[in-house]
């Protein structure tokens, strides 16, 4: 996937993101099959209402912390490679 952006008004650069969209796409993919899963699990297992909901939100704490650390290590890489590029 190619992007062009303006570094000044008459100069332009381009940008070739390789497998930005794919990482994601592999990070959401992830999180939604730990949800599923988690999900599945939890109507099957005999537990009281509150001990299940403790462990959904446990494990939707989880998930939602890997997202972040994927988001946050996606972003980074983004900015070196855009500092690389630049110059």
């Amino acid at each position: 996937m190619n992007r062009i952006v303006k570094d000044s008004p008459d100069r332009e650069i381009k940008l070739e993101v390789e497998g930005g969209s794919r990482a994601g796409g592999f990070a959401a993919g992830i999180a939604i099959g730990v949800l599923m899963g988690a999900a599945v699990a939890l109507l099957f297992a005999p537990a009281q209402g509150r001990v299940t909901r403790e462990k959904l939100r446990r494990r939707l704490d989880d998930v939602r912390e890997y997202a972040e650390d994927e988001f946050d290590d996606l972003r980074k890489k983004a900015r070196k490679e855009l500092r690389r590029r630049i110059g």
